[in-house]
């Protein structure tokens, strides 16, 4: 490590699962300037003098199951239980000033063995790569001997960053070391087989390179930590900022990266024991600070970072002890600080300046490094429930906790309810359950975690009451317009409300409807009824007004009833219509199936209509004149024709249809005839002579082959004077107050411009 300016920030990362540790490895550190304590079952650590390892980072101890020191190391030296340099335990390859440059994980196969593992520093410009050597405690009489040293793992320049994790099958160990001048992460896996040398390679984060100090490469500086539950691994950049990640532990792969926001000299990281809350510290600005890693989004949890203590001088590692608290290491200091509770979010985790004594001895930045997995006592925790009040047939919500709170821990319930079958189980802190049928139920809560010695078992009685039975009769329908409903009895205390939020025990209804009612019984239980209520009202039934029919029957038919209704008409007939024959009046009873009773009444006038022809339709000159007569009619009877002229003959003139309506009477049926007398081709004559003496025969100047109207006529005598003109033409001119003689016509049509002129003698006499 560089030995520069330092700066203090503490982090604090939220996880969640607290791994299993049930031995006292870690319950001696050895480290700083000749700085030792011990942990003790119960009590707070004690501080040992007889160290003889002078380190400024780099630093790891190992002790049995029992407690007892085996060794430690400044990733240069080994140093046995008697404090002198273990046999062959010189000249590791490492260098005392890397920030994690040692890390010791006993073999998987041979309890007596342990991999030493070592990287280099900046003061040697990294060039050492990874290595590893082997320790056997069961040389020396106990005291144990390197049996294998410096074994070169990679040669590839790594930053100062040494940790391990967990394999995910409870067994293995993946050793972490991150490359220099790359992003990528390197994960070694040791298993009962051995050191695989190929690593798992994953290239995440920032490039780590640059950076202040003599070789401008400051920034391979700074602590590399796992999770306790090993899913989350945070990186201190020291020049740089902090780094979080995922790592899946089963493949040894970092993914979801986040920078945790720029701060300079960005060293030391530790994860709280519930591994939700990150700290870390700053090598300058002797601030600690807290990250909540479930604060929510990549940027949320950026964001969450608060300072939660300032320092005397520079802090540099973190470490949680075997009891459950956060130390931290102050430089050149003869204390070192504790985070009482660092599963606490905020200043309520409780940091506390100069709370361990060294006995003298100084403390640099530097703290034992040792495997994820061994860095807590064991947890006790209690389990607790609440449920919401429950009713038969509704879900039952539950919500258990743990003291302390295990925020990873698994939660099985049993809900005592066998008849249930599967869903008498469930995870989670906060299931539901639902009981078909009202009892006293016997609930289990049981919480495991790795961390617990025991699972936190409760058990506790719930309740179900049951549901009120509501009933509130049949679907009815009935004739009438109103109707009281009441429930079957209630037992007291029981409360009512109508679907029109009417509160009384009856509903009186008054309308057709879907009325319901919700019964609530004392304990809070509810159940709801409906009926169906349909009011009859006595029909209305219609047959046709007063009418005169022109017919010599007619159907009387009634408008819609309803469905099953019966009828009896005057004459004791049942039938849905009746065939009225004569003239008179008639009347039907109508009852609906609810014996709803209503009566409709109808005059009926029967008539005849008369017989009438006017003939076959005909062809007829344009300016054809003949009277049309109808076939022959009583006496009295009425005409009137399409003019609306009312002869009993009529003068036709010309093509057209002509009609006329006839009836016996002024209130009998009619009955209409039409005649249709189109046009055909006549030959144009126009008189030379007309005999106006009285007789029918000549006496006008008539337009034969022509229609009269279309033509004007002027009438000249022979001197040359208009005696007659006429714009329209009727084949009315019968030279009247006219002497017999020659005259001269002139036939004029507007509309064609055609034009007729020539002379007509006019003859008197007998």
């Amino acid at each position: 490590m560089i030995r520069k300016v330092l700066f203090g920030l503490s982090l604090l990362l939220l996880s969640s699962r607290i791994p299993a540790f049930g031995q006292r490895e870690n319950s001696n550190w050895y480290f700083g300037i000749n700085a030792a304590l011990n942990f003790p079952v119960t009590g707070a650590p004690v501080a040992v003098t007889s160290s003889a390892m002078n380190t400024y980072e780099a630093t790891t101890t190992v002790s049995d199951g029992a407690g007892q020191l085996l060794f430690y190391s400044n990733s240069e030296n080994i140093w046995n239980r008697n404090n002198q340099v273990m046999l062959n335990g010189a000249n590791l390859g490492g260098h005392q000033s890397a920030s994690q440059g040692v890390i010791s994980v006993r073999s998987l196969t041979n309890a007596q063995q342990y991999y030493v593992f070592v990287v280099d520093g900046a003061e040697n410009q990294l060039v050492g790569g990874l290595k590893y050597s082997l320790v056997d405690m069961a040389q020396q009489g106990g005291l144990g001997a390197v049996t294998s040293r410096g074994i070169q793992v990679s040669s590839v320049p790594l930053t100062e960053k040494l940790t391990t994790v967990p394999h995910a099958n409870g067994r293995d160990t993946w050793v972490l070391v991150h490359g220099w001048q790359t992003n990528a992460f390197y994960a070694y896996l040791l298993s009962p087989s051995g050191l695989q040398t190929t690593p798992v390679v994953t290239n995440i984060g920032s490039i780590h390179n640059g950076g202040g100090g003599n070789f401008g490469n400051a920034n391979s500086v700074g602590y590399m930590r796992a999770s306790p539950n090993g899913t989350k691994l945070a990186v201190g950049v020291r020049d740089a900022s902090f780094e979080l990640f995922d790592f899946n532990p089963a493949t040894g792969r970092l993914s979801n990266y986040i920078q945790l926001g720029y701060t300079f000299r960005s060293y030391g990281v530790a994860f709280s024991p519930d591994s939700r809350l990150l700290y870390g510290t700053n090598l300058n600005y002797l601030e600690v600070y807290q990250f909540d890693t479930q604060a929510g989004s990549a940027a949320a949890i950026a964001n969450s970072g608060i300072v939660i203590a300032n320092t005397s001088d520079n802090s540099g590692g973190l470490q949680i002890g075997p009891d459950g608290k956060m130390y931290v290491s102050i430089n050149n200091s003869s204390y070192l600080a504790v985070i009482n509770n660092p599963n606490v979010r905020g200043t309520g985790c409780g940091f506390q300046a100069d709370a361990v004594y060294l006995g003298g001895k100084v403390a640099q930045i530097g703290l034992p490094n040792y495997p994820a997995g061994q860095s807590a006592a064991p947890v006790i925790a209690t389990a607790a429930f609440t449920s919401t009040p429950s009713c038969a047939g509704a879900a039952v919500s539950f919500a258990g906790t743990t003291t302390p709170t295990l925020a990873g821990s698994v939660a099985t319930w049993n809900f005592g309810d066998p008849a249930s079958g599967s869903a008498n189980t469930a995870t989670g802190l906060t299931p539901t359950h639902i009981y078909t049928s009202a009892g006293t139920y016997q609930v289990t809560l049981t919480v495991t975690d790795p961390s617990l010695a025991t699972p936190a078992t409760v058990t506790q009685a719930v309740t179900v009451a049951p549901l009120p039975q509501v009933r509130l009769g049949r679907d009815t329908t009935l004739c009438g317009n109103q109707l009281l409903l009441t429930t079957n009895a209630q037992p007291a205390g029981t409360t009512y409300r109508w679907q029109d939020g009417s509160t009384a025990a009856t509903y009186l209804t008054r309308a057709t409807g879907m009325y319901s009612v919700t019964v609530t019984s004392a304990a809070g239980c509810a159940s709801t009824a409906t009926r169906q209520v349909t009011f009859s009202a006595p029909p209305t039934p219609r047959l046709p007004a007063d009418t005169a029919v022109c017919a010599a029957s007619v159907l009387l038919r009634l408008s819609g009833q309803p469905a099953g209704s019966t009828y009896r008409w005057q004459d004791g007939s049942t039938g849905a219509t009746y065939l009225a024959q004569a003239s008179g009046t008639y009347s039907v009873q109508v009852t609906t199936l609810q014996g709803c009773v209503g009566t409709a009444t109808s005059r009926v006038q029967l008539s005849n209509a008369p017989v009438v022809r006017l003939g076959a339709d005909t062809l007829v000159c344009p300016n054809a004149v003949w009277t049309l007569r109808t076939s022959l009619q009583p006496a009295g009877s009425l005409y009137r024709w399409q003019d609306g002229s009312t002869g009993a003959t009529y003068v036709a003139r010309g093509p057209g249809q002509y009609s006329v309506e006839v009836r016996a009477t002024a209130t009998s049926c009619p009955t209409t005839a039409t005649l249709l007398a189109s046009p055909k081709d006549c030959p144009v004559l126009i008189p030379n002579v007309i005999t106006p003496n009285g007789d029918p025969q000549n006496e006008f100047f008539v337009l034969k082959g022509l229609t009269p109207s279309d033509w004007s006529l002027r009438i000249f005598d022979r001197w040359g004077r208009q005696v007659y003109d006429r714009a329209k033409y009727d084949n009315g001119w019968n030279a009247t107050g006219q002497s017999a003689g020659l005259y001269y016509y002139l036939l004029n049509n507007p509309a064609t411009g055609e034009r007729h002129q020539g002379w007509v003698e006019v003859i008197r006499g007998s």
